[in-house]
């Protein structure tokens, strides 16, 4: 491949933005990657900016579904014990709504978990 700019020089590297095949002379080393001189080269940092917010943002997930789990959890035993002692006779309605809220735990945890896997 050729560098897009000087066609009689061989590209070592493509822009991280458009692709194009760059020789050494033209690389713009944008810290994370790789970019033509001019408009691409902020249009890599953005990207990169972009990355690095996705990945803290993926990192802090596994932690919110947890959280998630445990006051659905919480929420849920309540319910079920409530609906236990037939609490001013709505058993018929906090029985399942605890057993639902317990469902939504297990399944946000195990989501979480998978999250954390990653």
């Amino acid at each position: 491949m050729q560098c897009f700019y000087h066609r009689d020089a061989a590209a070592v590297c493509t822009c991280k933005n458009c692709g194009r095949g760059l020789c050494p002379s033209c690389a713009v080393d944008v810290t994370n990657g790789l970019a033509c001189p001019g408009p691409c080269e902020e249009e890599v940092r953005a990207l990169n900016r972009v990355i690095s917010r996705n990945k803290t943002a993926y990192e802090k997930t596994s932690g919110a579904y947890v959280r998630v789990a445990a006051f659905y959890a919480t929420v849920g035993v309540l319910l079920l014990t409530a609906g236990l002692f037939d609490w001013r006779g709505q058993a018929w309605l906090l029985l399942p709504a605890g057993g639902v809220l317990l469902l939504a735990a297990f399944v946000h945890y195990t989501t979480g978990r998978r999250f954390d896997k990653d």
